[in-house]
């Protein structure tokens, strides 16, 4: 009875391993979004953008900061030695002289100049906030680009094996039909070659899977496991968006047009500040401080209240030449907006243009695929009716394939085309 119980305990114990292990075994299937996701976590180019923004914002708080009251503490000695007039009397001596003070400032009004240098350096660090936009929308691009290639290359390979397996059935049955009598040795050696080719073709479509495989690995900056598979979504999707409404949604959300308005802006409020550098400025001034000749004596306090007023009036021409140079500065941007915004329309232009191409060849290839399939299956009837050639079977089996692939490589087109409207729109994620 024990033994029993043995046996049983010993059984449940192997079934949870093995249950265990065929959980573990499981391959892990990658989707599009779980790349995407894996290459925004690990893409050096993203983290060079977030550190420059970081930076931004760092020169934002550090233009602030004249706004508010500057503190400080002071502490001085000093000793002093030598000859010393008093009066009409002159005797050596020395002394020393301690100091404790706070001194306070504060900005009242200079017309300007401090507020556009904040307006400045806040339109620069939403600029480079748009650039880590743009770093990422690169990213999820380029991945979206691999991954589609990834997935053209294996059912390239899917095709390719097809045919071989075709060219291998069509071998062995010239050479039944040769040992028969039925068709002469030319019918062996050409079957035999196509053989050849459609090997040559699966190993070259076999290298070309490992070569995507790699180039996504590489944009996603990560390595799969051996089992991990990509979840195949090459079939057609249904788009109703016009081109109007594209260029209208990329002229609004393309992160690089938001940057570039953001830098307009920005040297708009430098040229302002440049301006209002010929202005006063008025700051007021406090301060609180203790004297003593000696540690061991008291110490005298004082205090000190002002308004300090600041009018440059020569400054060597520096003044002008930075009003110019902030003049300049925005005229460049106003000229870079607007080529941006030409840049952009033609890309938006060029993408749908591209994409609705890609839907009318995936209508046709589809088609000939179909046709082509036919044609196949009536040539390898004619041939077994002992009417047709193997030249037929030939050259219908290449239409064939050339057919397939095309018609992979259409859907391929189709989706790198529909993500490189997404990225001309600013709206890929």
């Amino acid at each position: 009875m024990q033994m029993k119980m043995v046996r049983r305990y010993i059984a449940f114990l192997i079934l949870i391993f093995l249950s265990l292990g065929e959980i573990y075994s499981q391959q892990d299937t990658l989707t599009l979004s779980k790349c995407v996701d894996i290459a925004l976590s690990k893409n050096p180019q993203i983290k060079i953008a977030e550190g420059n923004f970081d930076f931004t914002e760092a020169a934002y708080t550090s233009t602030v900061s004249p706004l508010y009251p500057q503190l400080s503490f002071q502490s001085s000695w000093l000793k002093n030695g030598g000859t010393f007039l008093f009066g009409p009397i002159s005797r050596p001596g020395n002394y020393e002289n301690y100091t404790v003070g706070i001194q306070a400032q504060q900005l009242i009004f200079d017309f300007g100049k401090s507020y556009s240098r904040v307006s400045a350096a806040g339109n620069l660090s939403v600029a480079s906030q748009q650039d880590v936009t743009i770093a990422k929308q690169n990213v999820i691009l380029a991945t979206e680009i691999a991954y589609y290639n990834y997935l053209q290359t294996q059912r390239i390979k899917v095709v390719a094996e097809e045919i071989q397996k075709q060219a291998d059935e069509h071998s062995m049955q010239a050479k039944a039909f040769f040992e028969a009598g039925k068709n002469s040795q030319y019918d062996v050696m050409k079957a035999e070659t196509d053989l050849a080719n459609a090997k040559v073709n699966l190993i070259t479509a076999e290298n070309n899977v490992r070569l995507s495989r790699l180039q996504l690995e590489n944009t996603m900056n990560t390595k799969f496991k051996s089992d991990d598979v990509l979840q195949d979504n090459l079939e057609l999707k249904q788009d109703s968006i016009s081109l109007d409404n594209c260029i209208n949604t990329a002229l609004n959300n393309r992160p690089e047009i938001i940057s570039s308005k953001y830098l307009m802006d920005a040297n708009k409020s430098l040229l302002t500040s440049a301006w209002t550098a010929n202005l006063p400025t008025i700051n007021a001034t406090a301060g609180y401080n203790w004297k003593s000749l000696a540690l061991n004596e008291p110490f005298y306090n004082s205090w000190s209240v002002g308004v300090n007023f600041a009018l440059p009036i020569f400054q060597g021409f520096s003044l002008q030449a930075g009003i110019d140079q902030a003049r300049a500065n925005l005229k460049s941007s106003e000229a870079s907006y607007d080529a941006l915004t030409q840049s952009v329309i033609l890309d938006v232009e060029q993408q749908y243009s591209a994409l609705t191409e890609a839907k009318q060849r995936i209508v046709a290839t589809d088609y000939l695929v179909k046709q082509s399939d036919e044609t196949l299956k009536l040539a390898e009837g004619r041939y077994k009716e002992g009417v047709g050639s193997p030249l037929e079977i030939t050259d219908a089996r290449v239409t064939l394939y050339n057919a397939k692939t095309s018609y992979i490589q259409s859907l391929y087109d189709y989706h790198v085309a529909y993500a490189k409207l997404l990225r001309a729109m600013g709206t890929i994620k």
